[in-house]
């Protein structure tokens, strides 16, 4: 169960070092599972092979050999898990960015320099220009309606829309409010 845990372990570490390379993580992530048991089993090939001829041939303590062919196979897993760690982490530089690393930038913030999870040897030396807000007018909404507001000629007093006599005088409107 433990070395379910390393691999899992060294799997998160080679996909960190092949993202901050620029390099999709996918294969890194097959070489590391790849390449422990392989090599494991290689190991223990070796192990078992080693210990029988160091004994002569002589299968008689098979606990002696099971224990040479287990600490083989560990020692080449380890080994395998080493190259792989090296592949991850001097990866030739790529231009991949994690999807979840890309976020959209809010607004007053820089695409570049605005997200911290952007690595560094993507950003740009040019600082972001501001924008000028520019103000556009719904073609869609009507334009609201002017309305003049009218005066009586003789008392002075408002005149109502549409009414075509004051209605605190009575004297008659000659152009009716609101046309």
């Amino acid at each position: 169960m433990l070395e379910v845990f390393a691999i899992i372990g060294l799997c998160k570490v080679n996909k960190r070092n092949a993202i901050a390379n620029g390099r999709r993580p996918g294969g890194y992530i097959a070489l590391t599972i790849v390449l422990w048991i392989v090599m494991e089993f290689i190991g223990a090939i070796v192990g078992t092979v080693v210990a029988a001829v160091s004994r002569g041939g002589d299968m008689s303590d098979e606990s002696g050999i099971k224990l040479v062919g287990i600490l083989f196979a560990y020692g080449f897993a380890g080994i395998g898990a080493l190259i792989s760690f090296l592949c991850a982490k001097f990866a030739p530089k790529g231009n991949y960015v994690d999807p979840s690393l890309q976020a959209t930038p809010q607004y007053g913030q820089s695409p570049i320099y605005g997200n911290s999870s952007t690595p560094a040897y993507m950003a740009s030396n040019q600082p972001a220009q501001p924008q000028e807000f520019v103000h556009v007018e719904n073609p869609y909404q009507p334009a609201p309606v002017q309305q003049s507001v009218q005066y009586c000629e003789f008392c002075g007093q408002t005149l109502k829309p549409g009414s075509k006599f004051c209605s605190s005088c009575g004297t008659k409107v000659d152009i009716p409010v609101g046309e």
